[in-house]
């Protein structure tokens, strides 16, 4: 059994960070062609375009780095969850005190965890775009959303 009190991240599933890597390289193509064509427009060099390239080439590296190495898409920690990486998902982040309903749901045919807040708002997990197995993160959450709201306040 986890240690509940330690902070469990949960990374970005490969082929979405992947997927952002690759919008970033199109970006970057799009950034070069607009140097080219400024380029020949003012009648300079290659030079700064290739310059541009080159950076841009070295900083969609990086990111790609970052982001399927290192950054993580779900926080779980003893007060709470916070996501990040992910669009359209709904609240953030929210202390496990404020979720009132947490529920699994299909929409589309895609495995998600929707947490239900006090407030109305609620946040939808997509399992597909985390680098776990969405049997052990739904454990993970029920266990700490369980143990939150059982906790004997002491």
């Amino acid at each position: 059994m986890p240690d509940l009190s330690a902070v469990t991240s949960y990374r970005l599933a490969p082929a979405l960070g992947a997927r952002l890597v690759g919008r970033s390289l199109v970006t970057l193509a799009v950034l070069v062609l607009l140097g080219t064509v400024v380029g020949v427009l003012v009648g300079g060099d290659w030079s700064v375009t290739g310059a541009l390239a080159a950076l841009g080439l070295v900083l969609v590296a990086g990111w790609a780095w970052w982001l399927l190495k290192v950054a993580w898409a779900l926080r779980l920690t003893e007060e709470g969850y916070a996501v990040r990486l992910l669009g359209g998902i709904g609240a953030t982040r929210a202390a496990w005190a404020d979720v009132t309903e947490l529920a699994a749901s299909s929409p589309g045919g895609e495995r998600c965890l929707v947490l239900r807040l006090s407030d109305g708002r609620a946040t939808r997990l997509p399992m597909a775009a985390l680098a776990a197995d969405p049997d052990a993160v739904a454990t993970d959450v029920r266990r700490r959303l369980r143990d939150a709201h059982t906790a004997d306040p002491a």
